[in-house]
């Protein structure tokens, strides 16, 4: 894949966090239960920590423009492919992705591997759901705040409507019975890229996308749709800094609902980047990069 060679590959062993500078470096960390996790680290050693953390079918390598962006003169930018997703480990057994504790967990680890010190999680669409996963069982004391960008995180209101939840209820069967089909996962890719932004992004930027959806195994595509993603009753706990980034081109999340959502929480915002759709860092970076800035620096 030639659009990911400008992201070093993993590295088998350790490096301190102290080593790292300007240029990527990738390592694999073992998360609890075995599964080594691709770890990939930029930026200035000493800045304020972001831990990015991608969603589904795709990997670290989205945050490309972040990675070679100013934002590596003043933060230290970590990422990490999730388990079954990218460079890392594809266990078979869904017990592996069953639960909300795995993937808090990997967080963790990642974390603890990388001596990172209270950073702020930013979760992108299932990666938001992965960071309430995290203060589910690890609660607030590791991290300094939350940024959910083009993600609700399952923190709204489940819907009641019973014509509703039949339809997420075939849905949601259709897809934990998904059949092996190379054809039918290269056309999804496609339309899986096509609805990521706004505007086609450049060629570099798609094939990434394209690949490393590629590289999401049916088994755990099956998995991850049993996955429970509502979080409604974390509500009450999320009480730290909270910055919700949405694109007003986005056609998965509302504005005016995550509006409604930050209104239900002490300490949110929320930023809507016009001209942008689901991957806000990817279709207006510059936009994106500076709403980080000044989150990080209104709450030091």
């Amino acid at each position: 894949m030639l659009a990911l060679a400008s992201i070093a590959a993993p590295a088998q062993t350790s490096r301190p966090a102290s080593a790292a500078s300007s240029a990527t470096a990738g390592e694999f960390v073992t998360a609890r239960d075995g599964v080594p996790l691709c770890v990939y680290e930029t930026g200035n050693p000493q800045g304020r920590e972001l831990l990015l953390i991608h969603g589904f079918s795709q990997s670290h390598a989205v945050f490309k423009r972040q990675f070679e962006s100013s934002l590596t003169k003043d933060f230290r930018l970590v990422a990490f492919d999730l388990r079954g997703h990218g460079c890392s480990g594809k266990p078979a057994k869904e017990s592996a992705y069953r639960g909300t504790r795995i993937w808090a967990d990997d967080v963790a680890t990642v974390m603890r591997a990388r001596s990172m010190r209270r950073p702020i999680l930013v979760g992108w669409s299932f990666g938001g759901y992965v960071t309430m996963n995290y203060l589910r069982h690890h609660g607030s004391r590791d991290i300094a705040g939350i940024v959910l960008v083009g993600s609700n995180a399952g923190l709204t209101p489940w819907p009641t409507d019973p014509a509703v939840l039949a339809k997420l209820a075939a849905q949601g069967e259709a897809k934990r019975t998904l059949r092996p089909d190379i054809r039918a996962q290269i056309a999804a890719g496609h339309e899986f890229v096509a609805v990521m932004t706004a505007q086609p992004a450049d060629a570099e930027m798609q094939e990434i996308m394209f690949a490393t959806n590629l590289m999401l195994p049916t088994y755990v595509r099956r998995a991850l749709h049993a996955l429970s993603l509502n979080n409604n009753d974390l509500v009450p706990r999320v009480k730290l800094p909270l910055q919700i980034i949405v694109g007003d081109r986005d056609a998965t999340q509302s504005a005016t609902d995550l509006r409604a959502l930050a209104a239900r929480l002490p300490a949110a915002r929320v930023d809507v980047v016009e001209g942008a759709g689901h991957a806000t860092f990817i279709d207006a970076p510059g936009r994106f990069d500076a709403l980080l800035r000044d989150f990080a620096a209104s709450n030091p």
